[in-house]
């Protein structure tokens, strides 16, 4: 069995027992899965935290800065939009429901990262260097909820 922590389009977490991921997405998609305290079927997994203990304690392995770097940018690339200097417009259109939710990247001014805030939008700004694949500074937005643990 496998634990994972779900949410609903409501705000609402909790947890669902399953014999594998595929149980899962297939008792969704059918609407098996619903929220225990609203009753919707628009459930999502929620990213968790897990613990294995382990009688050795593991050795720390060494970062090399570089390579993490390389790497964040790399993922940033392939798996975000990059909708340049219309990222406050775009990301406002996301979070009204004019166009699709999907993640997107690319930079913005101080006053439009205040208005992005003050409309409830939720981003995270994340300086990046000047690299071929990456643009000088770089904000993501998943149009998820980043701080579910402030709100309960």
């Amino acid at each position: 069995m496998i634990v994972f922590d779900l949410g609903c389009t409501n705000g609402h977490k909790f947890e669902g027992w399953f014999g594998s991921i595929e149980d899962f997405e297939n008792q969704r998609e059918v609407g098996l899965v619903e929220c225990p305290i609203c009753g919707t079927t628009q459930v999502e997994k929620l990213l968790s935290t897990f613990a294995i203990k382990s009688h050795r304690s593991p050795k720390p392995s060494e970062v090399d800065p570089g390579q993490a770097l390389a790497e964040l940018c790399r993922f940033l690339k392939d798996n975000f939009d990059d909708v340049g200097s219309q990222f406050a417009q775009e990301a406002l259109k996301i979070h009204y429901g004019v166009t699709e939710k999907r993640n997107i990247r690319g930079v913005s001014t101080v006053d439009e990262e205040e208005m992005l805030d003050r409309e409830g939008v939720k981003f995270a700004k994340i300086p990046m260097p000047r690299m071929p694949e990456a643009a000088s500074s770089a904000f993501i937005s998943d149009n998820k909820d980043w701080d579910e643990e402030d709100e309960e």
